[in-house]
């Protein structure tokens, strides 16, 4: 990273809705972090909070931590007050770095100082206090080499659309500035779709990665630039590869699989249209998989929690032709009628019909299904859709339409809101 600083000084380095940085820029901003923390004492290693919007602050504070020798906790300061005041306290962390405090650091010079981890992250916690899951930076070195085999070619302009508390938002990061690429943040807020196509058309990114439920709403505008497009994070529906190559057919799109807990990412493919399911691919460089009782093991340098090798606690299947296929997660796995199904093989189905743009099931199912579409539900017509791709006992009783679906802080889909009231917190409105 220092090298890339060094050579690539009058290169745009971030972009954000409010100024751009250089990688000159971006040298005397990290010196001016990492300057801050040495006088307080930071030692390498030490835990510091990174309180702040997805913005080009970011960025310079989490880089500056690293320069420092230190690793940096990301809190997104658009979560929820109650979710943001739990990471902080679990950080464990003294030191805290906010935009006003980013913004007002005297100038500072000084070189990089090692230090043993990178970053804590904490994992989505849909169920109980959030995990915290610290990644070393030989992890991260390895991760973030192993996209520079696997994909070849850098991004000259990467379109970042991950909160910085989410491990997708690491790819993209380090991704950009090893290769002295571009980082785009068109917007604090991921999920803003309005936002993401105005950077679109304004910067033309040619790489990105986001959530396939985001991306899907993105097609209905998409950013024609892009020759890459990754999805990861969820479950990627058959459905939406096909449209991707439909309204896409310049950029090619992948499916990436991975744990926090194994530093972003495990396996990749390339998507083709009229694969169902979508194959989680291969392993990356450097990563072996194994599969014990159906359940998906990693062995990798990325893998950072549980020993050498992490039992994901995914089903999933290896094909003949050597490609794993994701059946979903061992502990939500329905069972309906006597019949085992994955929320996901509905939700699938669901956005398969025409007219659905998102589809969501509760856990525990209570046999309705959240809907998501372009007109009213002709809910005869979209039962006799499901009847002819699941069984019988499988299709939801009740269809509702919704505005929109309820997320978790990572964008991921909050199966449990689902089934909770309208009445309670968090329950699903009209």
């Amino acid at each position: 990273m220092a090298a890339r600083m060094a050579d690539r000084r009058d290169t745009l380095a971030v972009v954000d809705a409010e100024k751009a940085l250089t990688y000159g820029d971006l040298d005397a901003l990290t010196a001016r972090v990492a300057g801050h923390l040495v006088r307080h004492g930071v030692a390498p290693g030490e835990r510091v909070t990174v309180h702040t919007r997805l913005s080009r602050w970011a960025v310079v504070a989490m880089l500056g931590v690293l320069r420092a020798g230190a690793q940096y906790v990301p809190v997104d300061a658009a979560f929820p007050a109650a979710r943001r005041a739990l990471m902080r306290s679990h950080s464990g962390a003294r030191v805290e770095l906010t935009e006003q405090l980013l913004a007002s650091l005297p100038p500072a010079s000084g070189g990089w100082r090692d230090g043993p981890d990178a970053y804590t992250i904490f994992t989505s916690g849909s169920t109980g206090t959030p995990k915290p899951v610290t990644v070393s930076r030989a992890a991260l070195a390895y991760s973030t080499g192993a996209r520079l085999e696997y994909y070849g070619e850098p991004p000259r302009r990467f379109l970042l659309c991950s909160s910085i508390s989410f491990d997708s938002s690491v790819a993209g990061l380090y991704w950009a500035l090893c290769t002295g690429s571009t980082l785009l943040i068109p917007t604090p807020t991921p999920a803003d779709v309005r936002a993401l196509a105005r950077a679109g058309a304004l910067h033309r990114p040619t790489h990105t990665l986001m959530v396939p439920s985001l991306y899907r709403v993105l097609l209905r505008d998409p950013i024609r630039s892009l020759t890459t497009v990754i999805v990861a994070g969820e479950t990627c529906p058959p459905a939406l590869v096909d449209l991707h190559y439909e309204r896409m057919p310049q950029a090619v799109l992948y499916n990436e699989y991975g744990p926090t807990e194994c530093t972003v990412w495990s396996t990749v493919h390339r998507c083709v249209p009229g694969e169902d399911p979508v194959p989680i691919g291969r392993p990356i460089p450097g990563t072996t998989v194994t599969v014990e009782d159906g359940e998906l093991c990693v062995a990798s340098p990325g893998v950072v929690s549980g020993g050498p090798v992490y039992r994901t606690g995914d089903r999933v299947s290896l094909g003949a032709d050597g490609l794993l296929r994701y059946h979903g997660r061992v502990d939500e796995q329905l069972k309906v009628g006597g019949v085992r199904i994955e929320p996901a093989e509905i939700e699938q189905a669901l956005m398969s019909a025409p007219g659905v743009v998102l589809a969501g099931v509760g856990v525990p199912y209570q046999g309705v299904a959240f809907v998501v579409s372009t007109a009213a539900l002709d809910e005869r017509a979209l039962r006799g859709h499901l009847l002819a791709r699941l069984p019988a006992v499988a299709v939801p009783a009740v269809f509702r339409r919704v505005d929109r679906l309820p997320l978790l802080p990572n964008g991921k889909l909050d199966r449990r809101a689902l089934s909770r009231p309208a009445g309670q917190e968090g329950g699903v409105r009209r």
